[in-house]
């Protein structure tokens, strides 16, 4: 019996999937554009091994069958999320909603997953929190090496942010890089706008707003 429960917490230790989100109020629609409500869970698939394909939880409420959905299947996911926020000396309940759609992840356009639509248009900001190899091994979100904590809402919690054009493979740009800085790479990956590469060489946008690096660059540079 102890050999069976050693082996069943060693596969739970190198699974690849995480959880990003756990159940969560979410209204699901289908590409049969079948709308879906009730609560919803989004794995975290690993960076370095994915076994498998991504997929989403739906269930109606906590008592009903839980069914599974390929991002294929999936037009978007609207997920209602409730958390508390001190002011003052007081912890104020809020609600925020994020919108998750599918898609291709690879230059071939094969490989599907779901991300986080932070800001829409002809170029599109999104993000991603996947579980990384350190040391051969898999971590979740808190352990040695891992993602970090997903907060919803806050792009720093995503280690993978993205820059996605239709056609195209999405443009990993995580705000911190080892191997160049923000300024340098952004200056380059917008150089087909003058307005745009200006306003960052002059450190009037920087690695902290994305999200207006890229509304910019929708409303004036196309």
């Amino acid at each position: 019996m102890k050999h069976y429960l050693i082996l069943f917490v060693f596969c739970l230790i190198i699974s690849p999937v995480f959880a990003q989100y756990g159940w969560t109020k979410a209204e699901v629609t289908l590409k049969s554009g079948t709308i879906l409500k009730g609560e919803a869970s989004l794995g975290m698939m690993s960076n370095g091994i994915n076994i498998g394909k991504e997929k989403l939880k739906f269930r109606t409420n906590k008592k009903s069958k839980t069914k599974k959905y390929l991002p294929k299947e999936i037009k978007q996911a609207i997920f209602t999320i409730t958390y508390k926020e001190k002011v003052g000396r007081k912890k104020i309940e809020k609600t925020r909603v994020e919108k998750y759609i599918p898609i291709f992840l690879n230059k071939k356009q094969t490989k599907l997953g779901f991300v986080e639509l932070m800001v829409d248009g002809d170029l599109r900001l999104v993000g991603r929190t996947v579980a990384v190899q350190s040391g051969g091994w898999n971590y979740g979100a808190g352990a040695p090496g891992a993602a970090p904590v997903y907060l919803p809402g806050f792009m720093g919690s995503h280690n993978q942010v993205m820059f996605l054009k239709d056609g195209e493979k999405p443009k990993i740009f995580n705000q911190v890089s080892l191997t160049k800085s923000f300024r340098k790479r952004a200056m380059d990956y917008f150089k087909d706008c003058p307005k745009l590469k200006n306003k960052i060489d002059n450190k009037e946008l920087v690695k902290e707003d994305l999200k207006e690096i890229v509304k910019f660059y929708n409303s004036s540079c196309n």
